[in-house]
C-alpha cells in the first residue's frame, strides 16, 4: 500500500505542477492491488526417446536435432519431430521463425510458419508437433542454429515464448549419403538373394543423378537423394552389408537410417542387424563381394523357421555363434499371435559351415506353437513395445545397443517423420556369452517375404 500512496502522490503532484485542476477537493483513497503470476497453459516436455536433446523452460524451449536430411532439386528437407507440448486449456498456438538465409521454408504440423508466421489450433491434451524445414544448404560440416516465436492464446489472454533449433551434421563412419555427401568409409561387400539364391543385382548404389527416377519415382521424382537399395519391391528377397571393426570389449551400438519408396500394404520385412561374425570361409575383399558363403531362411527350413514373421534373411557362415537382431513392422499389423508384444526378433545363430545353421534360443520363450512345416518358433519373436507402419518417403531410424557387462540387447526402431517408435530390451542370459576383444564382421541387411518394400539405406554408424 506504501508504494500505491507513493503513486498516487507522483501522479497528483505532476497533475498540479501542470496547471491542470480537475477539482476542488481531492480524496485519497487507501487500496489494495493483489497481483499472482498465472499458470501457463501450454508446456513442453520431453518427448523423443533418440537423436532430439530438449530443454525447456518457463521462457520456451531449446532443441538440438541431428540432421537427417533429404536432398530434392529445391533444397534439403528436414522432417523432425521437434517438441511435445502439453495443453491444460484449448487455445491457438502461433508460430513463427526468425529470418534466416539458409531457411527455404518451414512448416510446422502442416502450417507455414516462415517466411509468414503460422497458426493452428490446440485442445487440452498432449501434441507432438511435427517440423518439415527446407534448407537450402547442407548440413554437412557446420551446424545451423534457428531461432523463432510462438504465442499461446488463450480467452483473448497471449502467453509469449521463444525457441531456438541447433541442427547438427550426423558423423558416421561406415556409410553417410546425406547433407550432399556420398560417403563409404570402410572396406565392405554386398551378398543378394532372392527366394534362396544368391544374387549380385542388389544391393545396389543410386546417385543422386539417377535416384530420382530409379528409386524415388514412386514418391516424388524431385527427390534426388542418394540411396543404397537393399532390396527391390518384391517378395521373398534379402540385401546385407558387411564391413570389418576392432571390437574393444565395451558396449556397441550400430546406427542405421532407412529409407522405402514403394511396397506392398502393410510393408514387410523390414531390417537386420548383425553383431559378431568370424567367418573364414569368407571376408571383406573383393573377391567375395556378392559370394560369401552364406544360407538364407528360404533356403534352409522354409519361410516360416526359425520365425513366422520374418522373410527372406541372410545367414552368413561363422566359425562362432553371432546375433541378428530384425525390425520387422509386419508385426503387429499383418500377422498377430499369442505372446507377440512388438516388433522385433532376436537370434543367435550358429552357422560354422555355411549351409546347415541353427537358431536357439529354442523352442521361443516368448511365442508358444509351431510352423507350418512342423518346426518350433527359434529365438525371441514379435518381442518390444510399440508398433508402427512406415510410410513411402520416412526416415527410419534404427539403433540397436549391446551391452556387454548386462549381457543386454536393446534396440528402438524410431520413424522420423512421424515420431512413432517401437523397442525393446532384452537379457540374453546364458544363451550368449560376452564376445572378448577382436576382430569381427557387422552388418546391416533388410528382407522382405510375402510382403515387400524396396528398403534403402542412406546411413550407417558404428560406436563401440
Amino acid at each position: 500500500m506504501a508504494r500505491t500512496r507513493w503513486l498516487l502522490a507522483v501522479v497528483l503532484t505532476l497533475i498540479a505542477v501542470a496547471g491542470i485542476v480537475l477539482a476542488d477537493v481531492v480524496f485519497n483513497y487507501k487500496g489494495q492491488v493483489s497481483i499472482k503470476p498465472i499458470n501457463s497453459p501450454i508446456r513442453g516436455t520431453w518427448a523423443m526417446p533418440v537423436r532430439l536433446l530438449l530443454m525447456v523452460t518457463n521462457n520456451g524451449f531449446t532443441a538440438t536435432i541431428t540432421g537427417y536430411t533429404l536432398s530434392t532439386t529445391s533444397g534439403y528437407v528436414l522432417t523432425t519431430p521437434l517438441v511435445e507440448f502439453h495443453t491444460t486449456t484449448g487455445g491457438t498456438l502461433t508460430m513463427t521463425l526468425s529470418p534466416n538465409t539458409a531457411v527455404v521454408s518451414d512448416y510446422v504440423n502442416g502450417a507455414m510458419i516462415y517466411p509468414t508466421p503460422g497458426s493452428f489450433s490446440l485442445g487440452v491434451g498432449n501434441y507432438l508437433l511435427i517440423q518439415k524445414l527446407t534448407i537450402n544448404t547442407a548440413v554437412s560440416s557446420t551446424s545451423i542454429t534457428l531461432s523463432g516465436q510462438y504465442n499461446y492464446t488463450v480467452g483473448g489472454v497471449t502467453f509469449q515464448y521463444s525457441f531456438s533449433e541447433t541442427i547438427n551434421p550426423p558423423s558416421a563412419n561406415v556409410v553417410n549419403l546425406l547433407n550432399g555427401l556420398q560417403a563409404f568409409y570402410v572396406p565392405h561387400v554386398y551378398q543378394g538373394d532372392i527366394n534362396g539364391k544368391p544374387t549380385n543385382s542388389y544391393p545396389v548404389y543410386y546417385g543422386p543423378s539417377i535416384a530420382s527416377i530409379s528409386y524415388w519415382g514412386p514418391v516424388s521424382p524431385s527427390i534426388n537423394q542418394p540411396v543404397l537399395m537393399m532390396v527391390p519391391a518384391q517378395g521373398s528377397s534379402a540385401g546385407a552389408m558387411f564391413w570389418s571393426e576392432t571390437y574393444s570389449g565395451g558396449s556397441v551400438t550400430i546406427t542405421l537410417v532407412g529409407t522405402f519408396s514403394s511396397g506392398s500394404s502393410p510393408v514387410a520385412d523390414g531390417y537386420e542387424i548383425y553383431l559378431f561374425l568370424e567367418p573364414i570361409m569368407w571376408g571383406i575383399s573383393s573377391q567375395y563381394n556378392y559370394s560369401i558363403s552364406y544360407i538364407s531362411t528360404s533356403a534352409w527350413e522354409g519361410t516360416t523357421y526359425p520365425s513366422p514373421v520374418e522373410g527372406d534373411v541372410i545367414l552368413p557362415q561363422s566359425l562362432t555363434p553371432y546375433i541378428v537382431v530384425e525390425w520387422d513392422p509386419y508385426w503387429q499389423f499383418g500377422y498377430t499371435t499369442s505372446g507377440a508384444t512388438g516388433q522385433w526378433n532376436v537370434w543367435i545363430v550358429s552357422n560354422p559351415s555355411g549351409y546347415n545353421p541353427s537358431v536357439s534360443p529354442n523352442p521361443s520363450p516368448n511365442l508358444s506353437g509351431s510352423s507350418s512345416i512342423g518346426l518350433p518358433y527359434a529365438g525371441w519373436d514379435g518381442i518390444g513395445t510399440g508398433a508402427f507402419q512406415p510410410r513411402p518417403g520416412d526416415y527410419i531410424c534404427i539403433t540397436v545397443t549391446y551391452n556387454p557387462s548386462t549381457n543386454t540387447l536393446s534396440g528402438v526402431a524410431y520413424d522420423l517423420n512421424t515420431g512413432q517408435s517401437a523397442s525393446f530390451t532384452l537379457n540374453l542370459g546364458s544363451y550368449w556369452t560376452p564376445p572378448s576383444s577382436g576382430n569381427y564382421i557387422f552388418g546391416v541387411g533388410a528382407s522382405t517375404g510375402g510382403a515387400y518394400a524396396n528398403w534403402g539405406v542412406v546411413y550407417v554408424n558404428y560406436q563401440g
